[in-house]
């Protein structure tokens, strides 16, 4: 298990959930318009592992993720990213929502009309 800790974050993305994928990046400084071809494996998403649980004590956040023979150990100042799982995992891809409507009167009712609006956020 890799833990990293976030110190000093006030808020967490809503949509970092357990069961995330997590990656990290080796930021670097292109000094101009050069030519990139052929240069380092520097600036490539390194797969950390799968996150299993968040802990948020005040500003710190501990992520802890399960990591594996292959996963890249986030050095100091990696950009920390996620990702949600492909539905090709077998999990629900993103957000879901689900309803369930009674009526608990003795008295006949209809439902005239249900209606929902969803909005592409998290592409």
């Amino acid at each position: 298990m890799i833990a990293l800790t976030l110190p000093g974050i006030n808020n967490l993305n809503n949509s970092l959930q357990v069961g995330d994928m997590i990656y990290a990046v080796t930021p670097f400084i292109n000094t101009g318009a050069e030519d990139l071809q052929g240069a380092s494996t520097t600036g490539v998403n390194q797969l950390v592992g799968i996150l299993r649980r968040i802990t948020v004590v005040g500003t710190t956040i501990v992520l802890d993720v399960e990591d594996n023979i292959n996963s890249y150990i986030p050095q100091r100042d990696d950009f920390i990213m996620f990702s949600k799982y492909d539905q090709t995992d077998g999990d629900v891809n993103g957000y879901y929502a689900e309803a369930k409507f009674e009526n608990d009167s003795k008295v006949k009712a209809e439902l005239f009309s249900v209606g929902s609006e969803i909005i592409i956020n998290s592409k």
